[in-house]
């Protein structure tokens, strides 16, 4: 049988490889042998056989895991995901909710500072009444609609 070689960047790629190798091929419970080398470029190999006769062999013993274990992790592993999903979609629906809030706030002081605008802008300001006929405020029902329109504005604006 040719001897097998596997080329590794990080020894920690190859214990990872070696374990999962020989979790999948050794029966539970028994105990495999593995050579580990480096070159002189210091890559790490690992194989079922030694680079030289003297190569040091390392045990190592693969135990098989408790299915009712992995079963319990699966279904933890299932509810974090659910519970991560169901967290997204109420951030996006918190998000869509202040967008909204936010643009009739923003159309509100928008009408508040066109309304304001509008009644201190005019020199004279009228009601019309019943017949048609336009009733002019006095000064002092001007200066009190622009003062009540200001408060209004600083309300819905803020400032």
């Amino acid at each position: 049988m040719p001897q097998q070689h596997l080329n590794l960047k990080s020894p920690r790629q190859g214990a990872a490889l070696v374990l999962l190798m020989l979790f999948v091929s050794a029966p539970p419970g028994t105990a495999q042998e593995v050579y580990k080398s480096v070159d002189a470029d210091g890559h790490v190999t690992y194989s079922d056989r030694g680079t030289t006769k003297n190569a040091p062999k390392t045990s190592l013993k693969v135990e098989e895991g408790d299915p009712a274990e992995a079963a319990r992790l699966a279904k933890e592993q299932q509810l974090l995901k659910a519970e991560d999903a169901q967290r997204t979609r109420q951030d996006a629906a918190d998000a869509k909710n202040k967008a909204a809030e936010d643009r009739q706030r923003e159309s509100a002081c928008k009408n508040a500072r066109n309304s304001y605008n509008r009644i201190k802008d005019t020199n004279r300001l009228f009601k019309t009444d019943a017949d048609g006929n336009r009733v002019y405020f006095s000064d002092e029902e001007v200066d009190a609609m622009r003062l009540q329109a200001q408060r209004a504005m600083t309300a819905a604006c803020g400032s």
